[in-house]
């Protein structure tokens, strides 16, 4: 259920009415989604989810407790309320209590899209129909899923906050397999806007990746000059911004610690053509307004030029260590450069060029080594061109390494990947030396 801004102030005061606690938190989560699933070249199932939920966080001193309710009558928010004051008062003193925030600064959202949010069944099955009609064409199985949906959250604290946004997605992902087996391809990709989503495109370059891997032949693991489609580089990527915790950092279990005590804020620790920032109002990926603990969204450079400019702050560690809160980022942009994939593949004398990434792992967390498998079309290229598909690898990996030895950058592109599909992240494609595949994978 989406709601909006005024009928979340009115339940939110409601609640903060009844509350008798010494500080209280209130969250509101509404969704309404709706999906198509496809399989075997044919639509089988849709369905739709709508759904409100409240949250009450009450604190008597350090003390909390939070109970939620999906139902909003008055004895059943009472309800609610009353749970949660009665487990704060049994729960344990918390030592890094922080109280709630007071009345804060908000950007205005840019994340709702109507044409999304009205998108029904028929729609999603209509856009979907290229797809299953070319995989059928060429003799490949197709199989994915379309969810589009709307969602709006709110947040009130007992000290003066209160902070409301809307927001739409529209997530289409295909797989495509041969009839022999030995084939897969797949395409992905998440927008807020449904204007902006083209399953053809994603349709047309999972069937054509599915027929161009039939067959993979081994190839020696090793280190390798490698294209990173946009898909592998979002998770690699998502994987070390989630890591960018200050307090991990400080306290000697990061890769950002820096030997002898404290953190590599400040360092120069990637290639100078790295830039990565998040940013409520980027016109491709845009983000939400609030995050944690309701602290706003802005514009926040993590790397520019290869240089650690920020680490996520918790108030906690932030008053702690004197510093600024810093809050997990809303989105994910890297900027590239201006080449297109083609045109990165043509430079490449002897590559590999790797679709997307699958079951990701973390090794170390203080080399920020990542373990996983490529999948769903992984080729060899050589002189410029895609010769022939190889079966796929497992890779050991950091994305600081990564991010390191970039030979090149494409263009900018929005993109998910397995383990990242949420968080609006906008990537390029990227050409990266040395990186390291330890063994094969017989997983097609």
């Amino acid at each position: 259920m989406i709601i909006s801004q005024a009928e979340a102030k009115r339940i939110t005061d409601k609640v903060l009415a009844l509350s008798k606690a010494d500080s209280c938190v209130v969250t509101l989560e509404g969704h309404n989604r709706r999906h198509i699933r496809f399989a075997l070249n044919s639509i089988t199932t849709d369905g739709e989810q709508d759904d409100l939920t409240l949250s009450i966080h009450s604190s008597f001193g350090t003390r909390s407790g939070s109970a939620r309710t999906n139902e909003f009558t008055n004895s059943a928010i009472a309800a609610a309320v009353r749970k949660s004051e009665e487990i704060a008062k049994f729960a344990p003193p918390d030592p890094e209590f922080m109280a709630p925030l007071g009345e804060q600064n908000y950007l205005e959202a840019r994340t709702y899209f109507y044409a999304t949010a009205k998108a029904g069944p028929q729609e999603m099955a209509s856009m979907s129909k290229p797809v299953l009609d070319l995989a059928t064409a060429k003799e490949v199985t197709a199989a994915g899923f379309f969810n589009v949906g709307s969602a709006s959250s709110a947040m009130a604290t007992s000290k003066g906050l209160f902070a409301h946004q809307t927001s739409t997605s529209a997530l289409f992902s295909v797989s495509a397999r041969t009839s022999d087996g030995t084939g897969a391809g797949w395409a992905g990709v998440n927008q807020q806007n449904i204007a902006r989503l083209d399953p053809a495109v994603l349709g047309r370059r999972a069937v054509q990746k599915t027929i161009d891997s039939r067959g993979p032949q081994p190839l020696q693991p090793g280190k390798y000059l490698v294209l990173l489609e946009p898909s592998a580089v979002c998770d690699l990527l998502s994987g070390l911004i989630g890591r960018l915790d200050a307090r991990h950092a400080d306290e000697g279990r990061s890769v950002f610690s820096r030997k002898g005590g404290g953190n590599k804020l400040g360092e120069k620790l990637f290639a100078e053509k790295v830039n990565v920032y998040s940013d409520p109002h980027d016109r491709t990926a845009p983000g939400g307004i609030y995050s944690t603990d309701g602290l706003p969204a802005e514009r926040c450079n993590w790397i520019e030029n290869g240089v650690l400019k920020e680490l996520i702050y918790s108030r906690y560690w932030a008053k702690k260590m004197e510093h600024e809160p810093v809050p997990f980022p809303t989105n994910i942009v890297m900027p590239g450069g201006t080449a297109t994939q083609d045109e990165l593949i043509s430079s490449v004398k002897r590559g590999i060029l790797v679709t997307r990434f699958w079951y990701i792992r973390e090794v170390d967390p203080r080399t920020l080594v990542l373990t996983g498998l490529t999948r769903d079309g992984t080729f060899l290229i050589e002189d410029g061109k895609i010769v022939r598909p190889v079966k796929n690898f497992r890779f050991n990996e950091s994305p600081v390494a990564m991010l390191n030895n970039i030979e090149a950058m494409g263009k900018s592109e929005r993109a998910i990947g397995a383990e990242s599909t949420d968080l609006p992240v906008s990537v390029p494609p990227l050409l990266v030396r040395d990186f390291t595949f330890s063994s094969l994978s017989d997983a097609v």
